[in-house]
């Protein structure tokens, strides 16, 4: 969900409290409540940045990604979309080495602050391999009812979709392009990708960084997983 809904749902309910709101403002407010009745706020950052955001009792499920494959899908999505043309492997480096708490503080430190306080921790290698699984741990966690698992969507359903990511911006786009955009911004899925496409030099950095992170979560150097 934007936070712009809900910064703006909150501020109509402020000035609801303080004076009487005209026809159109309440009718805005009393459709914002029914869509942000149980809303999800998914992000990036840190905790300290998006908390305040959030009902003191809300329920926090963090996803968390080999910090190889997170850091390489990362370079990937700056130097295709967010920085068109930039150099992959410069992108890479610095995304490794977060200067000034950039890159959403870091891998590590997003992780160790995340993972403390979280609900849920969730396997991006789990999700993966069993979506069903996964899908009803968050059941059992926010009380939801029984879901559809005929309609978990695939990577491939959401390559070949309309990504609401940046839709806006891409109305005017020809069908070519938004399938083009969506084949960068859901680029590959895969687990060990970084295999390929992080080199030998980059890895020791990123170990040398990580690694105890890593191997606190059940990653280990040689790109399988073990988790206590």
């Amino acid at each position: 969900m934007h936070t712009k809904r809900l910064d703006e749902f909150r501020q109509l309910e402020e000035l609801e409290k303080h004076k009487s709101l005209s026809k159109e403002d309440e009718l805005r407010l009393n459709m914002l409540e029914l869509q942000l009745k149980h809303y999800v706020l998914k992000t990036h950052e840190m905790p300290e940045q998006i908390l305040p955001q959030c009902d003191k009792d809300a329920k926090l499920i963090y996803l968390v990604r080999d910090g190889r494959d997170a850091l390489v899908s990362m370079a990937h999505h700056r130097k295709d979309i967010v920085e068109p043309g930039t150099d992959f492997l410069e992108n890479l480096q610095e995304s490794i080495w977060a200067p000034l708490g950039s890159y959403f503080g870091g891998w590590g430190n997003n992780v160790e602050q995340w993972v403390k306080i979280a609900d849920l921790v969730i396997y991006f290698e789990d999700l993966i391999q069993n979506p069903e699984r996964e899908i009803m741990k968050l059941k059992d966690l926010l009380d939801l009812p029984e879901p559809d698992l005929d309609k978990i969507p695939t990577f491939d359903s959401q390559r070949s979709g309309e990504s609401h990511f940046g839709r806006k911006k891409r109305q005017s786009l020809s069908q070519e392009e938004k399938d083009a955009f969506s084949a960068k911004f859901f680029r590959s899925g895969q687990v060990g990708g970084w295999k390929h496409d992080m080199t030998e030099d980059l890895h020791k950095k990123f170990w040398k960084k990580y690694g105890k992170v890593m191997l606190k979560m059940g990653y280990l150097k040689d790109g399988s997983l073990k988790i206590s």
